[in-house]
């Protein structure tokens, strides 16, 4: 069933652990930021204000807020970090990872599985150079990192050499 009547584009929505409301990009004010709605339908609340595209990832496990990707304090528009929105609103938190393109809690919140980068090329399926994306587990209690194993990489090499 349809949630939202607004003229805007709406993206990215993911469901609350309990299932009770959804949190999704749009920008139906000329800016994409990130919005929640009630599942069963409402009025949408609109939970970031900033320039930069906010894009929705996840909630974090308790429910109690939002997890999205934005530039908002990049040194450069080509990443964007993880921060986290009350849903009740009020100011953002930013994760102590320095860039993150798609990433996800675990069920128990001690892990975020991420990409660093976003994926340049979908459409290449044998694509395996440098914007290749990686997927790493952070550790929220301990700051670790694990990269997980990857495919492997062909070295770019350019073929008039």
């Amino acid at each position: 069933r349809r949630l939202t009547t607004a003229g805007g584009d709406e993206q990215n929505p993911v469901f609350s652990p309990a299932g009770k409301q959804t949190a999704f990009s749009a920008n139906d004010d000329g800016n994409t930021d990130v919005y929640i709605i009630p599942a069963a339908g409402g009025t949408p609340k609109r939970l970031t204000y900033h320039p930069d595209a906010d894009i929705v990832q996840d909630f974090t496990p308790d429910g109690k807020a939002v997890l999205f990707t934005s530039g908002r304090s990049s040194h450069t528009n080509r990443y964007t970090q993880l921060f986290t929105v009350p849903i009740t609103g009020g100011p953002e938190t930013k994760l102590p990872i320095p860039n993150a393109a798609r990433a996800a809690y675990s069920p128990d919140g001690k892990h975020i599985a991420y990409n660093p980068i976003s994926s340049a090329f979908d459409e290449w399926k044998h694509y395996r150079a440098g914007r290749t994306s990686t997927l790493r587990i952070y550790d929220v209690p301990t700051h670790g990192l694990d990269t997980t194993p990857q495919p492997h990489r062909r070295h770019h090499h350019s073929w008039w050499c």
